[in-house]
């Protein structure tokens, strides 16, 4: 029962990235990267001095497909960007989990950790599904050689297209803490969107998710 919820919950801890601590962006969004068929967009937060970051894909691949990826916990070092662990700390539902990350940081910095909530909802007209991300840094005591994330918030998007395809948005806004500089969060924001995308759209044409 333990690796059926691991497997088809919506274990949503796949989010940590670098940038700043609120949605809404203080200036339009901007064309940053445009590779591969992978938009990534960044802005401005107000009273933030680091920035947030929005990647958009579209794939060949069904939401099912691509929600399994998400779904399997063990499969995140593979494709999310500088994730370390990952593990699902409470189940709520299937439409609701608490989970803990692990993310690599550059030498010298710290890695961080993260408790992150996830919640799932769909349109039952356009069947788009939203994730939205929240953290909750007192879930779970803090762990040795790293250091806590407290601000995060995101969401991705994932809409089914009328020609079979599947439309994902991914957004992040975090702030990493500790004393790591501004302007190495920000130069990491363009590969983190890129990478989670282009990793997860590969990964979703794998046998065993489908």
């Amino acid at each position: 029962m333990i690796k059926n919820y691991i497997r088809y919950s919506f274990f949503f801890s796949l989010f940590m990235v670098f940038s700043a601590p609120m949605y809404g962006a203080e200036n339009p969004w901007y064309l940053e990267r445009e590779e591969e068929s992978i938009q990534v967009f960044i802005a401005r937060v107000k009273g933030s001095a680091v920035k947030t970051f929005r990647g958009v894909v579209t794939v060949d691949s069904s939401l099912k497909l691509v929600l399994s990826v998400i779904a399997d916990a063990s499969s995140y070092p593979r494709w999310l960007y500088n994730c370390r662990s990952a593990k699902m700390i409470k189940f709520v539902s299937y439409n609701e989990v608490y989970s803990h990350v692990v993310t690599n940081m550059p030498w010298p910095t710290v890695d961080r950790d993260s408790i992150i909530h996830s919640t799932k909802t769909q349109n039952p007209s356009t069947k788009k599904v939203t994730i939205k991300i929240l953290g909750k840094p007192q879930m779970l005591g803090k762990l040795p050689n790293t250091i806590r994330i407290t601000d995060i918030k995101g969401q991705w998007q994932l809409t089914p297209l009328k020609n079979g395809r599947l439309k994902i948005l991914y957004q992040m806004s975090v702030d990493p803490g500790g004393s790591i500089p501004k302007w190495l969060v920000n130069s990491m924001l363009v590969d983190i969107p890129f990478y989670t995308l282009n990793n997860l759209r590969r990964i979703a044409k794998e046998p065993q998710y489908k």
